[in-house]
């Protein structure tokens, strides 16, 4: 019988979703309640107004972790860290209260985005990702080739057909992917509960690629 021993996830789309301790409450309070939000074009939800909320002295036990859990990722990844450093470029707070949603979007500018939940989301709403269009796992989007809709979760198979896929983070829960990968958020349906959630991008520095294609960056330095 075929089961998943036999069939590699070949060319996957890595989507890790992790747990952190929880942070202190002045950090908590920080993010929360002292500093301003607005409403910006790409979401219906209130963003922070700061872009880079990890920078502030009291978010760097924070920033540290975030920084350490993105660094196991991409170690798992088989990332050459010693060539490569990887750091937290912006960081945005995030509240949807009632019916508060964000469109599909992808981060610029990015290499892997991080989302941090301050609570379970179960009542509230998922974060929703998105089969990139083009990408074929076993058939192309232009043939509807239909697969059960009751499938088995424990098992691997439904990673090759699915469009989409919901995730309802819990409290403290991590979510770290390839900043080019689709997401949206769900309508938040609590009458009362708002759903809180820092998000950040990352790049590199070190040396990219070989030979003619060699590029050095520097987060320090100002490129013309």
């Amino acid at each position: 019988m075929i089961n998943d021993n036999n069939v590699i996830p070949l060319f996957a789309v890595p989507l890790c979703k992790t747990k952190i301790d929880e942070p202190a409450q002045e950090i908590q309070d920080y993010l929360k309640n002292q500093i301003k939000f607005v409403r910006r074009q790409y979401s219906d939800a209130d963003n922070s107004e700061e872009l880079h909320v990890l920078n502030n002295d009291i978010c760097k036990p924070l920033k540290d972790i975030l920084t350490q859990k993105m660094n196991e990722f991409l170690e798992y990844l088989d990332v050459d860290l010693e060539k490569h450093t990887f750091y937290i470029t912006t960081s945005w707070m995030n509240r949807y209260s009632k019916e508060q949603w964000s469109d599909l979007h992808y981060h610029s500018n990015s290499l892997i985005s991080g989302v941090l939940y301050f609570d379970d989301c179960e009542d509230t709403s998922d974060i929703v990702f998105y089969k990139r269009q083009g990408l074929d796992n076993i058939f192309s989007d232009t043939v509807n080739i239909d697969h059960r809709k009751n499938f088995d979760t424990s098992k691997k198979a439904y990673l090759y057909h699915q469009r989409k896929l919901n995730v309802s983070p819990e409290q403290w829960d991590l979510i770290m992917f390839p900043s080019n990968l689709n997401h949206s958020v769900n309508q938040n349906v609590h009458l009362n509960k708002k759903r809180y959630s820092l998000a950040f991008n990352s790049f590199a520095t070190g040396q990219l690629g070989s030979s003619s294609s060699i590029m050095f960056l520097d987060k320090n330095k100002k490129y013309d």
